[in-house]
């Protein structure tokens, strides 16, 4: 007897194939049967007119410091979403140390458009390691959900305030590295970075992962090769991708031998030229032996700005230190 029939369904198996009407039989959390299922189960589902679809990987989020507060890491599973990853951008919040955790929350306060109120008061920040932070999640969520090491966190754990004014030295490089394999071992799910041009810190500098030279992007990401089923997370400084970003990310994901997502495809007929341009590169990749995924948004862009979260104003030429200012000085 199976644990669960789902009938009548139109199954979408996320395959590319054709959608079909079938039943689904699960048994110990497993999908057995997919097709006519003649067996019968403790629960039967009626799902006649409804799509029936394994759940959606979400591969970029930021639920870090969410997840503590919210276990249900809302609203995505009202989307579908059933498995998310976090810390992505190099704006992981581990590892951290005493100093470094401050300046994290303030810029995800930035970056993000978080309310830096809750960040301070939704979470214990007791933690240092990345090992330490996955315990204090651990078998609390409803989702699945894995994160990334990021970049500019380990940057700012080693370097401190330099990490947003120079290159590291060999012996900072290899202390970032050991802090990402740490990372890694202890159930990362990879190497996140960013050269994104509207990733400012709440000083209004760019952020420690812009800093950093190509050598440094190239090492770091190539530690994931070490680790099986790991990946890479890149934001280009702009798309289409510069010669240099372009150089940064092919070089990585050979160096790394692990696939690189990056944000982002915006799929409308007015940016079809230059979206194809940025797709090019995941020819390349494929020819070196790579792997290069460009990221979508899946509808139609709109956006609200204020003043109190600028993030995208940011990248208006001069507004970037007014805008880390307290709001009644913006004028």
């Amino acid at each position: 007897m199976l644990d669960v029939v789902i009938r009548g369904g139109e199954v979408v198996d996320g395959t590319g194939s054709a959608r079909r009407q079938a039943d689904v039989g699960i048994l110990d959390g497993q999908v057995v049967q997919v097709g006519e299922v003649t067996d019968s189960a403790r629960r039967t589902i009626d799902a006649e007119g409804k799509i029936v679809a394994p759940g959606f990987i979400d591969v970029h989020t930021h639920y870090d410091i969410q997840a503590f507060w919210d276990p249900l890491l809302s609203p995505s599973p009202l989307h579908g979403v059933t498995t998310v990853l976090g810390g992505n951008c190099g704006f992981s919040v581990a590892p951290i140390d005493s100093e470094s955790s401050d300046y994290m929350m303030r810029t995800l306060a930035r970056v993000e458009g978080m309310p830096l109120e809750a960040l301070e008061s939704g979470a214990p920040w007791d933690w240092k390691s990345t090992a330490e932070y996955l315990d204090a999640l651990d078998g609390t969520l409803a989702l699945n959900a894995g994160f990334m090491v990021g970049h500019t966190a380990i940057r700012r754990v080693v370097m401190g305030e330099d990490a947003t004014t120079r290159f590291s030295t060999p012996d900072e490089l290899e202390a970032m590295a050991t802090l990402l394999r740490q990372g890694l071992r202890a159930g990362g799910m990879g190497f996140s970075t960013s050269r994104g041009r509207a990733h400012q810190d709440a000083n209004g500098d760019a952020v420690p992962s812009r800093h950093a030279s190509a050598e440094e992007f190239v090492a770091l990401a190539a530690i994931c090769r070490d680790y099986p089923g790991t990946s890479i997370e890149f934001i280009p400084h702009h798309s289409p991708f510069s010669d240099e970003d372009r150089d940064i990310a092919l070089s990585m994901t050979v160096a790394a031998q692990r696939p690189i997502n990056w944000n982002l495809i915006i799929a409308n007929a007015a940016n079809l030229d230059s979206d194809l341009l940025a797709l090019e590169l995941s020819d390349e990749a494929a020819a070196r032996g790579g792997k290069i995924v460009a990221l979508a948004i899946p509808m139609d862009v709109s956006g609200r700005l204020t003043f109190a979260t600028g993030f995208a104003l940011d990248m208006i030429p001069g507004w970037t230190k007014n805008m880390v200012k307290p709001a009644p000085e913006h004028v």
